[in-house]
């Protein structure tokens, strides 16, 4: 009885982990949805063992808090930064124990932290910093997610060429991990924001933009640690 309830218990969470990870891919997420998918506070209520995949739930989960706060009200906003930072804490936490695994993650989140709270300018280099180091780490999927991340930001600040060069880049980690659905939707989105002429934007090269930052990926990380 025991075992098969620690299943069910299981699954739940694996349930809501999975939903949060597709809605936040495929952009499908709310506030009130977002109420609902609280892995975190599950995995502390349910007494649940810290397994890989909910580690990445809960990765997702700030992911989603720090994007979604960008537009909301300033109450929303609020729990959801704060939602977001408590996610971030516990990243950090599981990056002491593996950097290999962790360090990219910790850089977006924080990257995403300031972005959320309108510090454009020291945002940049942590959303540059972790697409590197997704990319020494072999996790294509999240040089994906970083590069998309690090082009909205860029575009908001009115950087379109360097913006367009990210999500082009950001889609070809997508369809190099097989997620072609979401590099389509990515695509969308830049047809959205740039229209079919793109021949105004000035050339760039992504190998330039990821190595024209000045804030090290080594002081990030010990960054990443304090507090």
């Amino acid at each position: 009885m025991f075992a098969k309830k620690d299943l069910n218990v299981n699954l739940r969470v694996g349930s809501i982990n999975h939903k949060l990870v597709r809605d936040f891919l495929f952009r499908q997420l709310s506030n009130n949805v977002l109420d609902e998918l609280k892995i975190s506070e599950s995995i502390v209520e349910m007494k649940l063992v810290l397994r890989p995949l909910l580690c990445m739930g809960i990765f997702f989960e700030g992911l989603s808090c720090f994007l979604y706060s960008r537009g909301s009200d300033d109450i929303d906003k609020t729990k959801l930064i704060e939602r977001g930072r408590s996610t971030l804490a516990k990243v950090r936490s599981l990056a002491e124990h593996s950097s290999w695994n962790w360090q990219n993650k910790v850089l977006l989140l924080e990257a995403m932290e300031m972005h959320a709270m309108g510090n454009l300018d020291e945002a940049g280099p942590f959303y540059i910093s972790s697409i590197r180091s997704a990319q020494e780490h072999k996790f294509i999927h999240e040089e994906a997610i970083a590069s998309e991340m690090a082009g909205e930001h860029l575009f908001e600040l009115g950087r379109h060429s360097e913006a367009y060069v990210l999500y082009k880049h950001s889609i070809k980690c997508f369809d190099e991990w097989g997620a072609n659905a979401v590099s389509s939707r990515v695509e969308a989105d830049i047809q959205s924001k740039f229209g079919d002429d793109v021949s105004h934007l000035e050339a760039a090269n992504i190998d330039d933009i990821l190595g024209g930052v000045s804030l090290n990926i080594e002081s990030n990380q010990k960054r990443s640690y304090e507090g």
